[in-house]
């Protein structure tokens, strides 16, 4: 029931933890509640949604750095590839923004203050100078998305996310991704009498055109990126999501189950499918999956095996063996070196480990 409890809670750092503003120092770290952001070859980020910590780790080495040295809340964690930076948004006490830009190897290269002024439970993304345009911040509050630029008073581009669903006693929007205008990927969660489900919305700012698609059976995360949304699904047969009432339709291990899609958001349609079917052999199965440095993991709870796929579903390795028994986190994977690389947590301590793969 242990590993059952650990794999239930990914469902619900989703909501928990989604807004960073809410997290506890005084609660230990956790594999669900730890979002791991590519660094090159040998680094890794990891955001820790329940504390609200930031560390970097040495994957070689298995050293790590604190980036978020006070209590200060942390907005969000960027980590861009040319040039080499990470980016550390937190707010000031204030309610503004302070930005702090790490070099791959912990330096600190620069501090700021971005004086966009924050309620309490917004949501921000940070975006990169791209060809003409400045650095720019996405912020969420409810329903509205507005994308902000120097000098930070007026938003230059809104959108109203709002669904009207009458099958449903309220839509709400649960997460979102932004890295560039003009894609934006949601998702929402319905909610009626003792149920729940997920959309996901795929958006074009500039022409307005949307795609809304409602065939999820179980959770999901998503990304956006080169007009693509990334919709990538993970579900533990002996959940939270046990069919309650009977007429709602989860996962079953006798079916195919897509995990993996690709949506082309200016067609609105899907582009891409992986799928595959999951054993349920009790207490610890179903699948699990992440998407790092644009390599989807994807994890048999139930075998402890695990594969990896680039961005766009071609197959980079196959069927390997997980780490303690499923109870470790996919940080990264060295091509050249043929290692991959995965985190565990030893009261409440990071550490990571290198396993070749065959």
């Amino acid at each position: 029931m242990k590993r059952l409890a650990y794999w239930c809670s990914i469902v619900l750092v989703t909501v928990l933890f989604s807004n960073y503003a809410y997290a506890d120092e005084s609660l230990p770290p956790s594999l669900g509640s730890t979002d791991i952001l590519s660094a090159g070859d040998h680094a890794a980020v990891l955001v820790d949604r329940t504390a609200g910590k930031v560390l970097l780790a040495d994957l070689q080495a298995n050293k790590f750095t604190s980036l978020s040295d006070d209590a200060s809340p942390v907005l969000d964690v960027e980590v861009v590839k040319q040039p080499e930076k990470i980016v550390l948004l937190k707010k000031t006490n204030r309610n503004t923004i302070s930005k702090t830009v790490f070099s791959y190897k912990g330096a600190i290269l620069s501090k700021t203050t971005i004086p966009l002024n924050l309620k309490d439970g917004d949501k921000i993304k940070w975006v990169a100078p791209a060809g003409k345009a400045n650095e720019r911040i996405m912020l969420q509050r409810l329903n509205d998305f507005n994308l902000y630029q120097y000098p930070w008073k007026k938003p230059s581009v809104s959108y109203d996310a709002k669904v009207v669903d009458n099958g449903w006693e309220s839509v709400s929007v649960l997460d979102w991704d932004f890295q560039g205008y003009p894609y934006l990927a949601i998702k929402y969660m319905a909610s009626g009498i003792m149920n729940q489900v997920y959309f996901a919305k795929a958006v074009n700012l500039y022409t307005k055109k949307e795609a809304l698609f409602k065939d999820f059976n179980t959770n999901f995360n998503l990304e956006i990126g080169g007009g693509n949304a990334l919709l990538f699904t993970s579900n533990v047969y002996e959940s939270v999501y046990q069919p309650f009432p009977p007429n709602v339709l989860r996962p079953k291990s006798t079916e195919i189950q897509p995990y993996y899609q690709i949506i082309n958001a200016d067609k609105g349609i899907k582009s891409k499918v992986l799928e595959g079917v999951f054993a349920d052999k009790g207490d610890h199965s179903g699948w699990q999956t992440e998407l790092i440095n644009n390599q989807l993991f994807v994890g048999d709870l139930a075998e402890h095996t695990w594969s990896l796929y680039s961005a766009n579903g071609s197959e980079i390795v196959t069927n390997q063996a997980w780490p303690g028994n499923s109870e470790s986190k996919f940080a990264g994977y060295n091509a050249a070196a043929g290692i991959g690389y995965f985190l565990e947590y030893h009261s409440g301590k990071a550490s990571i480990t290198a396993y070749p793969v065959h």
